[in-house]
This record gives structure tokens, C-alpha cells and sequence, in this order.
């Protein structure tokens, strides 16, 4: 029975159909179903950790940008510290030249 034709009938037309067949028809769609659950189940775990390992790289990416906004605040308050060193510098520099 095709697939497509099975979704269309209702539940009482599906129980007849499948009351006619055969243990053995019976026994080989059970097994077919059991080896689908079983693809299925592992698409879903491929997925799952798929999903991890994704949201893993958004988590390092995230703490990678936070890493990168620390580093740059360290260098502005570096810079501001050369700047306040070489303007005093230059005043002593400048105060020298003046005795």
C-alpha cells in the first residue's frame, strides 16, 4: 500500500486494511518502522550535537568579543596613561628650560 494513499484514509479504514494482512505483512512493517525510529533516532543525535557544537562556537564567540572589548579597554587606558607621562615630560622638559 502506498504511503500516500495510507495517510488519506481514516483510522477505520486503516485498521481494516491492516486487519487483512498477514502476520508475516505485518511482522516486515514492523520491522520497517523499527529501522525508520532508527534512522530517525539518529538524525536526531546527529542534530543534538550539531546543536551543541553550534551553540559551543556562539559561546566562545561570545566570550572571544568579551576577551576583545577588555583587551581594547586595556590598550585606551594604556594610551591614556603615555599620553598623561609624555605631557608631564614635556612640562618638565619645558620647565627646565626656562630656569
Amino acid at each position: 500500500m502506498k504511503q500516500g494513499k495510507w495517510k488519506e484514509k481514516g483510522q477505520k479504514e486503516q485498521n481494516d486494511d491492516l486487519s487483512k494482512l498477514s502476520k508475516k505483512d505485518l511482522l516486515e512493517i514492523m520491522l520497517r518502522q523499527g529501522e525508520e525510529i532508527d534512522a530517525l533516532r539518529a538524525e536526531v543525535q546527529e542534530l543534538k550535537d550539531k546543536l551543541e557544537a553550534r551553540e559551543i562556537d556562539v559561546a566562545r564567540v561570545g566570550t572571544l568579543a568579551e576577551a576583545s572589548l577588555a583587551v581594547t579597554e586595556i590598550f585606551k587606558e594604556a594610551d591614556k596613561a603615555a599620553m598623561t607621562y609624555l605631557t608631564n615630560l614635556k612640562r618638565i622638559a619645558e620647565g627646565g628650560m626656562k630656569k
